[in-house]
């Protein structure tokens, strides 16, 4: 499958420079979230072993454990990860403490709870090293196997909240909050990402955007999750609303002095960390 190009903040026509795929010291850092991921940790870890042997490059495997009480952090270790832990609960703090902890050139955080195929990896990496900054993996522009994602969220929750960021940003995304992505360490640390929780993924997609990052998108397969789902769709999709309507809003130049209100989100015990 090939890559969508969905340039945002810069000239579309313009080829992607400089080119990375020359640089002998790239690496990769996968990070994974995880919470009682014991079910699906090892096999999600033996997709990314394969994805990085798919890519020719030499990287890393970071388990972020954010609070399990089953065998996951073992099972990580014994896998052949690197694990690392989170007390502060929700999917974007357990970003923050994996990316942190990364050391890759190259940087890409995917859900551990089976859905995401990590040994498409090459199809992230490739467009990165060809120049682009930020590579989000689309379930709608890949394949959604049966079982994988309820009717209501493929139907409607994804769609219309991926609708109403690209409304309120001027984006054209098509799958917001996919839980595959890849970026620069640059493009990283250029973003300032600090949502806490489930906002987080929304947050990656407007503030690449605000950074003029090059960002394309590229079709993933999306698989039925192991285990029990810890999603809560009404309180998360409130969150991802919450933020992209406060965000917008408060950024929007003030008439005072331009400046804009800091926000702040609390966790809201938030410790679905997956989509």
């Amino acid at each position: 499958m090939g890559t969508v190009d969905r340039v945002v903040g810069q000239d579309a026509t313009a080829a992607p420079q400089p080119s990375r795929a020359t640089q002998r010291d790239e690496t990769i850092s996968i990070v994974l979230p995880c919470l009682n991921e014991e079910e699906s940790i090892a096999h999600c870890i033996a997709w990314a072993h394969e994805g990085l042997a798919r890519t020719g490059l030499t990287g890393e495997i970071i388990v972020v454990d954010n609070g399990s009480t089953d065998r996951s952090a073992e099972l990580a270790r014994a896998a052949g990860a690197r694990v690392v832990y989170q007390p502060l609960r929700g999917y974007g703090n357990a970003y923050h403490k994996g990316l942190a902890a990364a050391t890759g050139t190259y940087l890409v955080m995917g859900d551990a709870d089976q859905t995401y195929d990590f040994r498409e990896i090459d199809r992230l990496i490739a467009p990165l090293r060809a120049g682009y900054d930020y590579v989000l993996g689309s379930r709608f522009r890949g394949t959604i196997l049966p079982g994988a994602m309820p009717w209501t969220h493929r139907y409607i929750g994804n769609p219309l909240l991926t609708l109403i960021l690209n409304v309120l940003f001027g984006l054209k995304s098509s799958d917001a909050h996919s839980g595959l992505r890849a970026f620069t360490r640059a493009a990283y640390l250029c973003m300032g990402l600090t949502c806490p929780g489930m906002e987080f993924a929304s947050e990656l997609v407007v503030k690449a955007a605000q950074a003029g990052l090059r960002v394309t998108e590229v079709p993933i397969t999306y698989h039925p999750r192991a285990g029990a789902s810890k999603l809560r769709a009404l309180h998360d999709g409130w969150r991802h609303l919450r933020f992209m309507l406060a965000y917008r809003f408060a950024h929007a130049p003030q008439p005072d002095d331009g400046m804009a209100p800091a926000l702040s989100f609390g966790s809201d015990d938030d410790i679905a960390l997956n989509k």
